[in-house]
């Protein structure tokens, strides 16, 4: 099982607890705050993840990127990247002046990405009344990506393995290539249809990036040759020009510009 795993795991054994669970029964706090963040640095404890994938920040929502990115994780504004399962969700509710970049009112786990739509497990969530603390909980919640409230994403650094020890990221961009993969995909190492979706994604790899390229390979339609990981690094270098004349050049030339846009965000991370 992957770091990335484990810890959505971990999330799921929350479901349906409370403030004074978190913030009491786990982190022994002695009182009960507003838990959102206190819940997301509790999952990380219990699978051993602080100190690696965050630092131990028990505060608001946004003291986690704040306190780990750069050393733990990549902060990342929305419609940066597209985000992915296992990355941390943040929401602002409210147009007042922030403190910093990272300054919002709610944190909460991706749990999965289908299109447009995003499925969270977050803490503090729909509670009521004076004795909010008991009568909020660790839910699943589902809402749009392109809901105003969503504000941005932090993605731990995450391993490839927690028995294995070893420093590979599982980001897409480390371990293989979209071209190793689709031709793993080819010879039916990662299964097919919505099993191959997840193995992929829990893998930390962009199903679709992979999917195209297989779709490329199967059909033929490689133009000159020329696979995504290459255009990619054709785009970084400035050859396909920036924003819709990228497009119009990529598209003109008979390529995929979302594949190939994909993966340049991939290796740019």
């Amino acid at each position: 099982m992957t770091d990335r795993e484990k810890m959505l795991d971990k999330a799921l054994t929350y479901i349906g607890r409370d403030g004074y669970y978190v913030c009491r029964t786990k982190l022994r706090l002695g009182a009960v705050y507003d838990w959102c963040a206190f819940a997301v640095s509790a999952i990380m404890k219990d699978c051993g993840f602080v100190g690696k994938y965050i630092k131990s920040v028990e505060g608001g929502a946004g003291s986690i990127p704040r306190a780990s990115d750069g050393k733990y994780g990549t902060w990342f504004k929305k419609g940066a990247m597209q985000p992915q399962p296992g990355d941390l969700i943040f929401l602002r509710y409210a147009d007042y002046p922030q403190q910093d970049k990272y300054f919002c009112d709610h944190i909460g786990i991706v749990e999965n990405v289908k299109g447009s739509e995003i499925t969270t497990l977050e803490g503090n969530v729909d509670g009521y009344g004076y004795n909010w603390a008991s009568t909020s909980s660790f839910k699943r919640k589902t809402r749009s990506l392109n809901d105003s409230n969503v504000y941005a994403f932090y993605r731990p650094k995450w391993q490839s393995s927690t028995s294995t020890g070893t420093t590979s990221q599982n980001t897409g961009t480390a371990k293989k290539t979209v071209d190793e993969l689709a031709k793993e995909v080819i010879q039916g190492k990662w299964s097919a249809g919505d099993e191959r979706k997840a193995k992929l994604t829990a893998a930390g790899y962009d199903y679709s990036v992979v999917q195209n390229r297989v779709n490329e390979l199967m059909s033929g339609n490689t133009k000159s040759g020329k696979s995504v990981e290459t255009l990619a690094r054709e785009v970084i270098q400035g050859k396909w020009g920036n924003g819709d004349e990228r497009r119009q050049k990529l598209t003109a030339a008979g390529y995929n510009y979302s594949a190939v846009q994909n993966r340049v965000n991939e290796l740019m991370k």
